[in-house]
């Protein structure tokens, strides 16, 4: 969002100011928290990728669920979850769940294009409107 555009609201350029996002969450929102997630967690993105490729490397399938799943119960690593503030000033965490599967499986397709993974049509595919 252009803060410098005087034709928006105070309150639009206060919340860009304050990086609000919508609740429940919208395509991008998820994408960028996504993007931070993994910037600000790089060790259990780590531990998530050598499982997905040791996974693969055994000739399985890759499940994005069960490597969410096997992170939050038996990673080495703890979580830094990122916060934000909804457009209700409601402050909020954005983690690993099971909204994130469709990220997670493209970014390890990103990295590694041969995976056995599959992926879907989902929401965060949609075009914002």
């Amino acid at each position: 969002m252009n803060t410098h555009d005087y034709d928006q609201s105070v309150a639009a350029v206060m919340a860009a100011e304050r990086k609000q996002r919508h609740y429940p969450l919208r395509a991008q929102d998820h994408k960028d928290l996504f993007e931070e997630f993994a910037r600000l967690n790089p060790g259990a993105m780590r531990e998530i990728e050598l499982t997905a490729l040791s996974i693969d490397s055994r000739g399985m399938r890759v499940s994005t669920k069960y490597l969410i799943e096997r992170q939050r119960y038996e990673g080495h690593v703890r979580i830094n979850p990122v916060p934000y503030e909804d457009t209700d000033g409601t402050a909020r965490v954005y983690s690993i769940n099971n909204n994130i599967t469709p990220l997670l499986a493209r970014w390890l397709l990103e990295r590694h294009p041969d995976m056995r993974i599959e992926t879907r049509r989902s929401f965060l595919d949609e075009e914002e409107s």
